[in-house]
């Protein structure tokens, strides 16, 4: 051998690593020398001349051996990655596993409670499962290496893009000004309070109390469209009050003894602060003769540096919305269904004559009223600020807005969130003979950064959105998951899943856990002295530290000079794109096309073994068969004499 040369092991697997290894090249010469000399023998014992015989093992000598990775396929779009080595399927168990893939996952029938998990399928199917997991671990770690965005090429750092990022950036940071400045260190709590366990709470709906606004209609988007928005994107709407300023909230919290007021926002950021950066804005006041203490938690303000990815899907959505909206549509009022006593509320709009209405009614007249008259005018959302608001309401919390009483143990939780869209399934045709069905939905956009390679799996804090948005809506709205290219915008593949499906069975996100740690949460939150706070975590942090705001002016942590408008902090750090695994679980058509399944390298194939040997098969053709037999009649006459 000639010299000792280092290579790693997948080597093996290539043309150039085999022919380093010369001795492999001489062993299968031997072997085809000793092969041809052994079928040419038995052919002159025979005396049984076969034509083709030698021609064939003529043309074996001549020809070189085929190494398995010039047999295996190799489409012109497959990566790199791809095709640097072999998988350890073939291509017609690649074939095999796609289709007991449709049939079992893709058709939903192995989420069945009544599915037989005893079948031929259903094993075959495991074993693959099992087969394949180094393999994808493998395959992701190479990706990982690879993994490289060029962040000007994305629609939302484009000019246009960029522009209305920076203007949603610079809207919500004007939210910092509605808060105390200057903050003082209060106390630290645990990130996860100890015992959850023991905790015995389940957050329940008890009562719609008010619903008023219009909802959005959406036409469901259609797999390859590519998604565009005709003039200029809608901004979000931004609240220009905190949530102690709401009137209805207040005139609520005072009638319904609420112990905690919070919006949605800030309802699903505690849910997910253990993996994010949180700064939440807190007010605890006293009630009536002060015997009921009360926390509003409003929106959590933004940290000093946002995440690419964040800002990405939000502008993903907004286009989604927005190219896809077919108008508007007055909220139906669904708190006759939720109301078990309808005389006793005054807000319910059921017949029950009153000499002197409520404040509550009067400002649920009179905004839905507005609202009302401001659908037909215009498919944009309501202007923010730009007029007075009747009655003393702020109407910049969207298009929509519903308020809900939530019992949660001893707690009365009122939250404060928005509609979903009605969802209006695609056209098949241009004269359908009936409209399509339509129905609620809430609709999330994720962007694919690896989009050639198929679709990347959820992160906990998307798993913890999806959740919390099913879980508000009371799980009777779907979720419409809709993955986009991130460099075009193009729908690759949309997910349409009812809310008890939301989270698969392996999630890092528990819903029972983190409930339960948002229960603890707010009743300590109860035993603190009214005043406003601040609950902030940083990421290398494994506490939450409660700041209090000083009246005084002065304090250790200054709000504005941290994140306002003022601050020095980037609006966007260009390396937040942190690189995610591919979801194997996600079968696009591309995968089919292909005959590769996702996270797996090009399929091997069927006559191959681990080093690139095509192998010969010993199958004895018919004139060996033949031969021999004539061989044992022979013997058989010659033992008889």
């Amino acid at each position: 051998m000639a010299s000792n040369v280092e290579l790693p092991l997948e080597c093996f697997f290539t043309e150039e690593g085999f022919s380093k290894f010369s001795f492999l090249k001489e062993a299968i010469d031997i072997t085809g020398e000793m092969d041809e000399e052994m079928d040419e023998k038995s052919n002159d014992d025979d005396n049984c001349p076969v034509s083709g015989t030698a021609k064939g093992a003529q043309a074996r000598k001549e020809d070189p051996p085929p190494t398995a990775l010039a047999s295996a396929p190799s489409p012109t779009d497959e990566s790199p990655i791809a095709k640097s080595k072999l998988s350890s399927l073939t291509a017609g168990e690649h074939a095999e596993f796609v289709h007991l893939w449709d049939q079992l996952v893709t058709s939903g029938l192995v989420h069945r409670s009544t599915f037989n998990r005893q079948t031929a399928d259903f094993h075959k199917f495991q074993h693959y499962q099992a087969k394949m997991e180094s393999e994808r671990d493998e395959f992701n770690r190479g990706l990982q290496r690879e993994f490289k965005v060029d962040a000007s090429q994305l629609p939302f750092m484009t000019p246009p893009g960029a522009s209305w990022i920076q203007r949603v950036v610079d809207g919500d940071r004007s939210r910092v000004s509605m808060y105390p400045q200057h903050y003082s260190f209060w106390q630290s709590l645990p990130l996860l309070f100890p015992n959850l366990q023991k905790v015995t709470s389940t957050m329940t709906a008890k009562q719609v109390l008010l619903t008023w606004g219009r909802v959005a209609r959406v036409t469901a988007p259609a797999v390859e469209q590519c998604l565009d928005v005709a003039g200029d994107l809608r901004l979000p709407c931004v609240s220009s009050a905190p949530l102690h300023a709401d009137t209805v909230l207040h005139s609520l919290l005072a009638k319904h003894d609420v112990h905690a007021g919070l919006t949605a926002r800030a309802f699903k950021q505690l849910l997910k602060m253990q993996q994010e950066e949180t700064m939440v804005p807190i007010r605890v006041q006293a009630a009536g003769d002060g015997a009921l203490v009360q926390v509003i938690v409003d929106d959590p303000l933004p940290t000093p540096t946002a995440s690419m990815r964040h800002l990405g899907e939000l502008y993903a959505r907004h286009v989604l919305l927005q190219a896809l909206d077919d108008g508007w549509q007055p909220l139906h009022d669904d708190r006759h269904a939720a109301d078990p006593s309808p005389a006793a509320d005054p807000t319910s709009g059921h017949a029950d004559p009153q000499p002197s209405p409520s404040p509550v009614d009067s400002i649920l007249h009179e905004q839905t009223k507005t609202l009302n008259d401001r659908r037909t005018t215009a498919h944009a959302p309501l202007a923010c600020g730009t007029e007075p608001a009747p009655l003393g309401i702020e109407p910049a919390t969207g298009d929509n807005v519903i308020y809900t009483l939530w019992q949660d143990g001893a707690l009365n939780v009122l939250v404060r969130s928005t509609h979903g869209v009605l969802l209006t399934a695609a056209k098949k045709s241009p004269k359908p003979p009936s409209p399509p069905p339509t129905s609620v939905a809430i609709v999330h956009a994720k962007l694919e950064y690896q989009s050639h390679e198929g679709c990347e799996q959820l992160t906990f804090t998307e798993l913890s959105d999806a959740w919390a948005d099913c879980f508000l809506a009371r799980n009777t709205a779907p979720l419409l998951r809709v993955r986009m290219d991130a460099a075009t915008l193009r729908v690759m593949h949309m997910e349409h899943l009812p809310a008890e499906h939301v989270l698969p069975n392996q999630t890092p996100f528990r819903p029972n856990m983190a409930m339960k740690n948002l229960h603890l949460l707010l009743d300590r939150l109860r035993s603190f002295p009214a005043g406003d706070y601040l609950l902030r975590r940083q990421l290398d942090e494994s506490h939450v530290t409660i700041l209090k705001a000083t009246p005084t002016g002065k304090g250790s942590f200054d709000l504005r000079a941290t994140t306002g408008a003022t601050a020095t902090a980037k609006a966007v750090d260009p390396t937040a794109v942190f690189w995610i695994p591919i979801d194997p679980n996600i079968v696009l058509d591309r995968h089919r096309a292909t005959g590769r399944l996702p996270c797996t390298f090009v399929a091997r194939p069927a006559e191959s073994s681990a080093f690139g040997m095509t192998l010969r098969s010993r199958k004895e053709s018919p004139q060996q068969a033949a031969g021999k037999k004539r061989k044992k009649k022979k013997k058989g006459k010659v033992k008889r004499a």
